[in-house]
C-alpha cells in the first residue's frame, strides 16, 4: 500500500519535501495538505488505497532516483567533473531585455522570459508558478495561469513551502490536452521526472504535457512560519493584514517587502531576515544535498556568487543570472528567447560558482567526516542527496555516495 510506505519511509523519518506530488496523483483525489507544516494529510480510510502504488512512486522524499532519471533524459550519468552541477551542454551569464522584467525579478527575469516564451514556440498554455494566497497574502500559493501579468507578478523568488505541483491536478482533470511549464525546486523536478517516467494514465499525461521544466537553485527552504514571523518579529507588522510579500524587491539583491491591507510598506534587507528563514526550515531541507537536480531543461541561479554578501555589504552588480542549458528542449527554447530578442546572454566562467553551491559541499564535508555527530542527518543524506556520482556502484553501497 503506497500510502503505508509513505508515512513509515517519509513521513515518519522527516523526509517529505512538501513537494505536492503525492497529492497531484492521488487517483481518488484524497489527500490534502497541511497550510502550517506543509506535510500531506493521510487521516483517511486507507483500504481503497491498498492496491495503488501512485503517490510513493513519484515522492521525491526517501529517494529522488536521480540516477534513474539522468539515464532516461540523458542515457548517462552524470562524470566526477559533472557531480555537483549536474550535466549541461552550455553555460551563460543572461537577463531579460525588457526593463520591466528586470525591474520586478530577483536576479534579471530570465526564467520568466523563458516561460512566456514557452507559449510561443511550445503552444503551452499553462505556466505553474509560486504566487501567493488571495485570502493570506503572507503565505506562498501555487498558481496555474498563462497570463502575462501573472507570470510577471510572480517572478521573484518565493522562499516558503507549498504543495506546489498539487497545483496541477486541476488541469490534468480539466484540461488534460494542453502543455505546460513548470518553474520548481530540486525536488519539484526530481518529482516530476518520476512521475514521467510512470506507466499510468498521469504519468503518461506529465511525460507529454509537461513540455518545459525550469529550475530555481536551492540552499533550502522555509516553513510558512518563516515569513509570518518576518512580518511580525522584524516588521514589527500582523501577518493577517498583509495582503502580499515581496522577497527580493528593488534593486539586487532586494529587500524583503510587506504590504499590508491599508497599502503600507515595510521593508528590511534581505540579510536581516535570513535568520528567521533558518529558524523554520525542516529536516528535510537542511539535510538536502541538492542545489539543483541537474534533472531539469533549464537551470538558474543568480549571477552573483554571494547574495548574502551583496546585501550586508551594498552592491552595484545589475541583476542577471547564470543560466546552465541541459536538455535538447532547454536549447531550443533558450536559442529562441535570445534570437527573438527577448533574452540578453553572454559568455561566463563557472568559476565560483555561488555561495549556495559551497554550502551544499560543507554540508556533505561535515556528514562524511562526522558521521556520529548526527547519524540521522548522515543517513539521510546518503539517501537524499543527488549530487553524488552514481554509475559503477555495488549492490552494497549507497545509492548517491
Amino acid at each position: 500500500m503506497s500510502v503505508a510506505k509513505l508515512l513509515e519511509e517519509v513521513l515518519a523519518v522527516e523526509l517529505c519535501t512538501g513537494c505536492g506530488a503525492c497529492g497531484l496523483v492521488c487517483p481518488h483525489n484524497l489527500i490534502q495538505f497541511d497550510q502550517d507544516s506543509v506535510r500531506p494529510k493521510l487521516d483517511f480510510d486507507t483500504a481503497i488505497c491498498a492496491d495503488c502504488n501512485h503517490c510513493h512512486a513519484v515522492c521525491p522524499g526517501l529517494d529522488p532516483e536521480t540516477d534513474t532519471s539522468e539515464i532516461h533524459i540523458y542515457g548517462r550519468h552524470r562524470t566526477a567533473d559533472e557531480r555537483w552541477l549536474g550535466i549541461f551542454t552550455a553555460f551563460f551569464g543572461a537577463h531579460s531585455s525588457s526593463e520591466e522584467i528586470r525591474r520586478v525579478s530577483s536576479s534579471g527575469g530570465a526564467v520568466t522570459t523563458l516561460l512566456l516564451a514557452s507559449k510561443a514556440r511550445l503552444d503551452v498554455r499553462h505556466i505553474l508558478t509560486m504566487g501567493r494566497d488571495p485570502a493570506e497574502g503572507w503565505r506562498a500559493s501555487p498558481v496555474v495561469s498563462d497570463a502575462e501579468d501573472a507570470v510577471i507578478a510572480n517572478s521573484q523568488s518565493t522562499y516558503q513551502l507549498a504543495p506546489y505541483l498539487n497545483a496541477l491536478r486541476e488541469t490534468y482533470d480539466r484540461v488534460p490536452n494542453e502543455n505546460i511549464a513548470v518553474v520548481g525546486l530540486a525536488c519539484h523536478v526530481q518529482a516530476i521526472r518520476k512521475l514521467q517516467r510512470q506507466e499510468t494514465a498521469i504519468g503518461r499525461w506529465a511525460k507529454q504535457r509537461v513540455v518545459l521544466i525550469i529550475e530555481t537553485a536551492c540552499s533550502s527552504n522555509t516553513l510558512p512560519a518563516g515569513t509570518s514571523s518576518i512580518i511580525s518579529d522584524v516588521l514589527l507588522g500582523d501577518p493577517q493584514r498583509t495582503l502580499n510579500v515581496k522577497y527580493r524587491e528593488g534593486a539586487y539583491p532586494g529587500k524583503f517587502q510587506a504590504t499590508d491591507v491599508d497599502q503600507e510598506k515595510r521593508s528590511v534587507e534581505f540579510w536581516q531576515i535570513l535568520n528567521k528563514l533558518k529558524e523554520n526550515k525542516t529536516h528535510r531541507c537542511l539535510s538536502c544535498g541538492d542545489w539543483m537536480s541537474g534533472l531539469a531543461d533549464v537551470s538558474v541561479c543568480d549571477g552573483d556568487p554571494n547574495i548574502f554578501g551583496a546585501s550586508l555589504n551594498g552592491n552595484t552588480v545589475a541583476k542577471h543570472a547564470r543560466v546552465l542549458v541541459r536538455t535538447k528542449r532547454g536549447s531550443e527554447i533558450f536559442e529562441y528567447a535570445a534570437d527573438a530578442g527577448l533574452l540578453d546572454r553572454w559568455p561566463i566562467d563557472l568559476a565560483g560558482f555561488n555561495l549556495g553551491l559551497e554550502r551544499k559541499k560543507n554540508l556533505e564535508t561535515s556528514l562524511r567526516t562526522d558521521e556520529s555527530s548526527d547519524p540521522v542527518w548522515a543517513k539521510c543524506w546518503r539517501k537524499v542527496c543527488a549530487c553524488g556520482v552514481t554509475h559503477g556502484r555495488r549492490a552494497d553501497q549507497p545509492r548517491h555516495l
